[in-house]
């Protein structure tokens, strides 16, 4: 089937089973993003394949809500952890562990900084629409004490539309946002040199506000330095006490630059959206949305999970291989690491064989949060028990972890489709065989979350690949 043209993904490696003998810790940061589950939907909804390489199982297992219970403080997160049956491998389990962030009120002002891509690209479609769309729904979601600047790039900036941090009703803002287009080249960097150097001028000013920078952009760097790591370098963020957060918002589907997106906001201190159309940009930066996201909970947000070797005789992480970091940093602050607004979860799944005969009230071992406190800079950490063993088959399990566990489990068989190593081997049977088990379980769902639209979203999303993992399957080679 036909794919998008000159799009840009990075093949992780898949995880594998780890035994508690040899490593039985996993570390990991904490992830909100959700973006590769949106594009796989609107490739989908485009009449696309999705791409295997484009799927990172955390976003969509972090896609969905969950309905977690808020902790009781506004200082911890709640930590939620459970144990099933597997779904589709007898002889497994399947172990969820969820940190729930606070719904925290904070009243300190915002610095924003539109970083507004007018690049050539931008004319595909109706990028141009979308981002044009999300600034002007930013601009008027922000408050009389809230500063907004905006940046244009293509080849390099077009200072005629530069505004420098001004009231949020500020004409000349309102006026930059409206007269958004596309031009020439991408040069990313030149864009963000400039978010960057006012971004720390209104920060100067304005010790007291949280600072935001917020790339709009298709991705494809073209000019200058294009590598999200080389681009970072040239607009250092040099102050960690108060940092300036980098969220990027994905726009396209020809020609998109998943990686420097990404990347740029894992390494940037913030987060990463995809927004498909005008409405949906309207809804993600609505002002009851946006309170939220852009009040930060925990910077620097990492866990770190130890199992007992007694209980637990091999683990493995499903998803999250970009995040994955080694155990000795976990004690460190460093700026790859999580920013988590108010009010998100992250949720891990881990799929683990339990040694033979454990006690039904043997703890799994524990878990350790860190983060940075946002609005002190101080290290905290929290430590929770990981829950025991239990016979609970997945059909009698929370309706919750279930659709979360199906949902995981199939980004990550679908991912397999890309061969880890070239010229390996796929096993296009096994993948649809655990695709087409996933469906049944997602079936026994419909009658408590079929109304949802996300339920029905995911239905459809499932229907399409387990089709696609058949499709993709060698032929035998006879007639039919």
């Amino acid at each position: 089937p036909k794919r998008p043209s000159d799009t840009t993904f990075e093949d992780y490696e898949r995880t594998a089973f780890v035994s508690t003998d040899i490593d039985a810790v996993s570390t990991f940061s904490l992830d909100t993003d959700r973006t590769s589950y949106f594009l796989a939907l609107t490739w989908i909804s485009n009449g696309y394949p999705v791409d295997p390489n484009s799927v990172r199982a955390e976003e969509w297992i972090n896609a969905f809500d969950y309905g977690y219970a808020r902790p009781a403080g506004e200082d911890r997160f709640a930590v939620i952890s459970d144990l099933v049956r597997h779904p589709i491998e007898g002889g497994w389990h399947l172990a969820r562990i969820a940190m729930q962030a606070p719904d925290v009120r904070d009243d300190r002002p915002l610095n924003v900084t539109l970083v507004l891509d007018a690049s050539g690209s931008m004319s595909w479609g109706d990028r141009v629409a979308i981002a044009r769309e999300a600034a002007e729904t930013i601009r008027q979601s922000l408050g009389a004490r809230d500063r907004i600047a905006v940046v244009h790039f293509t080849t390099d900036v077009l200072d005629r539309y530069t505004v420098k941090h001004s009231s949020p009703d500020n004409e000349d803002v309102v006026w930059s946002i409206e007269r958004l287009a596309a031009h020439d080249s991408t040069n990313v960097q030149a864009g963000l040199n400039l978010g960057v150097q006012l971004a720390d001028e209104a920060r100067r000013e304005r010790p007291d506000a949280y600072n935001y920078i917020i790339l709009m952009s298709d991705g494809v760097a073209n000019v200058d330095a294009t590598d999200p790591f080389a681009i970072l370098e040239g607009a250092p963020d040099t102050d960690s006490r108060n940092p300036l957060r980098l969220i990027t918002i994905g726009v396209g589907i020809d020609n998109y630059n998943d990686v420097l997106l990404e990347q740029l906001a894992q390494h940037g201190n913030g987060w990463y959206r995809y927004l498909d159309d005008t409405a949906q940009a309207r809804e993600t930066f609505s002002r009851e949305n946006w309170l939220a996201l852009s009040t930060p909970f925990a910077d620097q947000a990492r866990a770190q999970v130890t199992w007992d070797p007694a209980v637990v005789k091999e683990w493995r992480i499903v998803g999250y291989e970009n995040r994955i970091t080694p155990d000795h940093t976990f004690t460190q602050n460093r700026r790859e690491f999580a920013e988590l607004p108010a009010g998100t979860a992250t949720t891990v799944f881990y799929e683990l064989v339990l040694h033979e005969g454990v006690s039904l009230s043997a703890v799994l071992g524990n878990v350790e949060v860190r983060w940075v406190d946002p609005a002190t800079g101080d290290s905290v950490s929290q430590t929770a028990a990981v829950a025991g063993p239990t016979d609970v088959e997945f059909d009698d399990a929370d309706r919750f972890l279930r659709l979360g566990a199906i949902v995981g489990l199939s980004a990550d068989r679908y991912s397999s489709l890309s061969p880890q190593v070239e010229n390996a081997e796929v096993d296009y049977a096994g993948i649809h065989a655990d695709l087409s088990a996933l469906q049944g379980r997602l079936r026994g769902l419909e009658g408590s979350l079929g109304s949802s639209q996300a339920y029905q979203d995911f239905s459809f999303l499932l229907d399409e690949l387990t089709a696609e993992a058949a499709e993709q399957a060698p032929s035998s080679g006879y007639s039919q």
